[in-house]
């Protein structure tokens, strides 16, 4: 469910399984953070915030917060945990841990993004763009898409398998697969309601 801004749009125990999993890495509870990535029954989303936090900080971001060990760090990247995901000041996690900790923190080096071959500035303008191909789609079926989602930016493809990922729009009964492709971005959506492109 990242990507949801709005738990009203989310299975109530959804909500409650992501809270208790943002209290446990909000503590520097590892044991516990690692214990319900492995409970498959346990509805955790390892790059979402707390559901209708303001700060957007993944536990990515509270393993930095904290300096936790490196084999903490090196653990939730290989489980999927995505070093190049911003909270809303546009941080990644390390960008909080130099902040916090200085260049000499433990997970220094497990959790820096991997490079981008596009200036920061280019990826702005691509998430513009991205965000206004996405708008023009999700406007038949929401209102104001962007009160209730926070879209993806097209740095994170960089480190996902595949170089693609499935952002799926509740509402929408399907989402956007978004690839990188060539010095680009394509994006497809699917919907079961209004067809596909």
């Amino acid at each position: 469910m990242a990507g949801v801004l709005d738990p009203a749009l989310i299975p109530t125990p959804e909500v409650a399984a992501q809270h208790r999993f943002a209290d446990a890495a909000k503590a520097g509870d590892w044991q516990t953070v690692f214990a319900m990535l492995d409970d498959l029954k346990t509805p955790v989303d390892i790059n979402w915030w707390r559901p209708g936090g303001t700060a957007w900080f993944t536990v990515l971001h509270q393993a930095a917060w904290h300096d936790a060990p490196a084999e903490v760090a090196e653990e939730l990247v290989r489980r999927g945990a995505l070093r190049s995901l911003r909270d809303a000041k546009g941080r990644t996690p390390h960008d909080v841990l130099v902040q916090r900790h200085g260049w000499r923190a433990d997970g220094e080096r497990q959790i820096k993004p991997p490079p981008s071959p596009w200036p920061r500035s280019v990826v702005r303008a691509m998430d513009t763009h991205l965000g206004e191909v996405i708008d023009s789609r999700l406007r038949a079926v929401l209102d104001d898409p962007r009160a209730v989602l926070r879209y993806p930016s097209v740095e994170i493809l960089h480190e996902l398998p595949g170089h693609n990922m499935w952002f799926p729009v509740l509402g929408m009964h399907g989402g956007f697969r978004i690839k990188l492709q060539g010095n680009g971005v394509a994006v497809r959506s699917s919907s079961e309601v209004a067809g596909s492109r």
